[in-house]
């Protein structure tokens, strides 16, 4: 586990976030609707998560992964096993 201090800026916008996510929510269960500047707060707290909690795309697959912690994105070893016949070492 990595230790990060967020800064007051970062805890703040992290606040506003969280806040317009349980707007979203409520409007979502009330009206079983979703605005469209929803759907950008949703968007920004995303970001925001990444940035200050430091997620980070994994370095192999394809960008519709789930992002992992940074510290723990690292290429997967190499596949080990008998070499090819013919193969020269």
């Amino acid at each position: 586990m990595t230790n990060f201090t967020l800064s007051g800026e970062a805890r703040r916008e992290l606040l506003q976030s969280h806040n317009e996510l349980r707007t979203a929510l409520q409007t979502i269960w009330e009206c079983q609707d979703l605005w469209m500047s929803d759907i950008t707060n949703l968007e920004k707290l995303v970001n925001r998560m990444q940035r200050h909690l430091d997620f980070a795309q994994p370095t192999e697959g394809h960008a519709y992964m789930n992002y992992v912690l940074a510290e723990d994105n690292k290429p997967a070893p190499k596949k080990r096993g008998r070499p090819a016949k013919g193969a020269k070492k």
